[in-house]
């Protein structure tokens, strides 16, 4: 299953900073990243994606704050103070050495138009309750297949975005071409906002990426963000699909429908895991479906036909935002 959030407001970092790469926490002022996620229990961020290599950064390394606050929150380089450095020792002035750290477009200049940037996009992946049941209450074995085809399949479904969906804009979308290279950050979390069970990947893809420009050579620029948002259903299907059929193959488990809004496609839910166990790691779930059916009525109400699959999730996001708990 799969969620979307924008990153929009250019202190967008410090939330995620504050409150997504360490969990669902308040992190203590002046506590460094690493020593929270590590208090927390959390594994640190890490770094996923082909558009890595431009920037000279390893899948799997690990995500720092500063690099964190330099892609997301100033659409910067994310070692931009060590090249701005090296520039200004080579007399460059400091204007040009900040300048040239800038991926694609200075936000300054998007906000001097009265527009708002987006500098990225927080696509949020968890397996299906059942699932989350097996995980929270098996066995050390049984968790560590759980947390590793968790992963694959957040690889496998960002692979395909990359592969088939991911295209990048300019000249107000005149300019289009297939970027096959994301740049991606991802926090592990284990519990919900009620502090229940719930394995989740944010995973914070960067809207910059990489094109040849007229001259031949390597310029950044904006993703069509409207496509990822077209094919979020498609990636989010992919990802369950991937993960649940290694975990049942793995550990010889099977599937069953499970109906969770009459009408809509059914959830395959792993056979033999109690529905009372199941609806109480939804519970966070069941509040999301109810308001969803308000927002469902007051649709048709508006337009005379039920939504559909997009229109759903769309609905489905909305659903979600009101029904938050506070972060405690």
């Amino acid at each position: 299953m799969l969620s979307v959030a924008k990153i929009q407001r250019r202190n967008a970092w410090r939330y995620y900073i504050r409150g997504v790469a360490f969990g669902d926490g308040r992190r203590p002022v002046g506590q460094s990243l690493e020593n929270a996620q590590e208090q927390a229990g959390l594994p640190p961020g890490r770094w996923l994606g082909r558009g890595l290599r431009a920037l000279g950064l390893t899948e799997g390394g690990q995500v720092s704050e500063r690099q964190l606050e330099l892609l997301f929150g100033e659409g910067r380089h994310p070692e931009a103070d060590r090249i701005e450095r090296g520039l200004l020792d080579e007399d460059v002035d400091a204007a040009t050495a900040r300048r040239l750290t800038v991926l694609g477009q200075p936000i300054e200049k998007i906000e001097a138009r009265k527009q708002t940037p987006l500098l990225g996009m927080d696509f949020t992946f968890r397996p299906q309750a059942s699932l989350v049941v097996l995980w929270a209450l098996g066995d050390a074995a049984t968790r560590r297949v759980i947390d590793r085809a968790h992963e694959r399949a957040i690889a496998t479904a960002l692979r395909w975005l990359e592969d088939e969906v991911a295209e990048t804009r300019w000249a107000s979308g005149r300019g289009r071409a297939k970027t096959p290279a994301l740049v991606v950050a991802a926090f592990r979390h284990v519990d919900n906002r009620d502090g229940l069970p719930l394995l989740h990947e944010h995973c914070l893809i960067l809207n910059r990426v990489q094109r040849l420009g007229a001259d031949g050579g390597p310029v950044w620029s904006a993703l069509d963000t409207y496509r990822l948002y077209q094919n979020v259903v498609a990636a989010g299907t992919l990802y369950t699909l991937a993960m649940t059929t290694e975990v049942c193959e793995t550990l010889g488990l099977a599937t069953v429908p499970r109906e969770v809004t009459p009408g809509l496609r059914p959830v395959m839910e792993i056979a033999g895991v109690p529905e009372d166990l199941i609806t109480w790691s939804a519970s966070r779930r069941q509040r999301i479906e109810d308001a969803l059916e308000v927002l469902t009525d007051q649709y048709v109400k508006d337009h005379g036909h039920l939504p559909g699959e997009r229109g759903r999730h769309q609905l489905g996001w909305w659903a979600a935002q009101e029904t938050r708990p506070a972060k405690k």
